[in-house]
């Protein structure tokens, strides 16, 4: 998991907010309709760097489909006020009315309001977590060891940690200097020219700086037995 910089809502729930105005009873999640719904997903995604919020896999659009939904931080059967709150909201894998034992799906009505979990929209959320280079990720914080539990966001399920583990030999069987494998995590952590993160940027990049320091401490003590 990574943190999220939220922007402002897109034009479409901003005007249906304006229309229902005079009727506060209809604000909801549950009233917004196709029209507002595409384009909001398009927005979070973009927001995102075309990556799941919370897993960080690659969100795919086939035949002119997002293969993700949106997720609220906060359940909306349990806060109807912030149902409709750009801030409460994220695009997450898989699609919408589809299973999956991992993730937002998962995590379904746990509540983050009341139970510790890491918000992706704060500052300092890769802090949180460690990612190692067998592709498992260790939370670091209480919110963190929650979010990652396999009853909440399951982040140590084998088709994650899988994936992880195939970008993170990607990157180490390139055998980069100690110099190269910090440069190269830095470029993980930003979006290229048109917006879009790499899929496990964090967990890469964590996994390369950890490298780099390896590399720097065995130089150092080779040195040191030479100057000896």
């Amino acid at each position: 998991m990574r943190s999220i910089a939220k922007g402002t809502e897109c034009k479409e729930l901003r005007d249906w907010k304006k229309l229902n105005a005079t009727s506060p009873q209809n604000i909801h999640y549950d009233n917004l309709g196709k029209a507002q719904r595409d384009p909001m997903l398009d927005a979070l995604i973009k927001e995102q760097g075309g990556i799941c919020a919370y897993t960080m896999k690659p969100i795919s659009r086939i035949g002119g489909t997002w293969h993700a939904h949106i997720e609220h931080i906060l359940p909306r059967s349990g806060y109807p006020a912030q149902s409709v709150d750009w801030k409460n909201m994220l695009a997450c894998v898989p699609e919408r009315n589809t299973s999956c034992d991992y993730g937002a799906k998962l995590k379904d009505k746990y509540d983050p309001g009341s139970k510790p979990f890491v918000n992706p929209t704060m500052k300092g959320v890769s802090a949180q977590f460690r990612f190692r280079e067998n592709g498992e990720v260790e939370g670091l914080t209480p919110a963190a060891i929650a979010s990652a539990d396999g009853k909440v966001l399951n982040l140590n399920h084998a088709n994650l940690v899988n994936d992880r583990v195939g970008k993170i030999r990607g990157a180490l069987d390139q055998r980069p200097t100690a110099a190269q494998a910090r440069q190269r995590a830095q470029e993980l952590r930003k979006a290229d020219r048109s917006g879009v993160l790499e899929p496990y940027c964090e967990a890469v990049a964590q996994v390369l700086d950890a490298y780099a320091a390896r590399l720097q401490k065995r130089s150092q003590r080779v040195s040191g037995a030479k100057r000896v």
